[in-house]
């Protein structure tokens, strides 16, 4: 009958639809996993050394997915559209998530600084003059601070170099830093924290006893970076005294 061929021909088009909807939805994440395996972060090893205080995970992301974005850019106002690093910083980013997390990192880069000290001098330098997120226009504007532009521009010796996509694939904020400190000497193979060191670079609690390290911090370590550091291991470097207490910690794996 006739209302049976407009009910089949309407079953095909919904099919068709779905089919359609399926495929861009696929084609979308293969092009936003493409666009991921090929950003590579790029920066100066005095970027290690910055602490990245009460920062989280995604917050993390979409910082070093803009540092990606302005690296060899010098210091000139750049716009990047939203849409583009919120594919660059997660897999899975949640619009009302994202939006809250641009607005957090707004208000935290303000309070991210570098601090150079030498025996004569002390110097605190911000490391964006300019950083505006409109999420009307859907748009982030930054700028590279001049006395910081040598961090992301015209690296040609003492740079980290890591690819996004891993990075954003971590997801303890300890295993994070510690990606991007063990990512300085990947061609080595080894390096050592005295515990002072440590404790400060990975911004613990200063309270931290050995036994607090080990599971919050050296734990997830071990189990997130596994895949990127072949054979990684940590070992606790003791001093003889009584009650053996805990100088530094050794990393070690097969250099790239």
């Amino acid at each position: 009958s006739v209302y049976g061929c407009r009910n089949v021909s309407l079953l095909r088009t919904n099919i068709l639809t779905c089919f359609i909807t399926i495929f861009i939805v696929q084609l979308r994440r293969i092009k936003k996993e493409f666009l991921m395996s090929n950003e590579v972060v790029k920066h100066h090893n005095d970027l290690n050394t910055v602490i990245m205080r009460k920062w989280n995970a995604e917050e993390m992301n979409f910082f070093f997915a803009i540092i990606t974005k302005v690296r060899d850019e010098g210091t000139r106002l750049m716009k990047f559209d939203t849409d583009e690093l919120r594919n660059l910083a997660s897999k899975d980013f949640h619009l009302d998530r994202w939006s809250q997390t641009m607005k957090s990192v707004a208000d935290k880069v303000v309070d991210l600084k570098y601090y150079e000290r030498t025996e004569h001098s002390y110097a605190v330098m911000n490391l964006f003059s300019y950083f505006r997120v409109d999420e009307k226009e859907c748009i982030v504007e930054v700028e590279v601070s001049s006395k910081f532009e040598y961090v992301i521009n015209k690296l040609e010796a003492q740079f980290t170099q890591y690819e996004l996509a891993e990075f954003t694939n971590i997801r303890s904020t300890y295993a994070k830093t510690a990606y991007r400190l063990l990512k300085q000497w990947r061609t080595v193979g080894h390096k050592e924290f005295k515990i002072d060191e440590f404790k400060t670079l990975l911004d613990m609690p200063d309270g931290y006893k050995s036994s607090e390290i080990d599971r919050a911090v050296i734990t997830p370590i071990l189990k997130q970076l596994s895949p990127y550091f072949e054979d990684l291991k940590v070992k606790k470097i003791k001093s003889k005294k009584r009650g053996n207490p805990v100088l530094g910690y050794e990393f070690t794996w097969k250099k790239e």
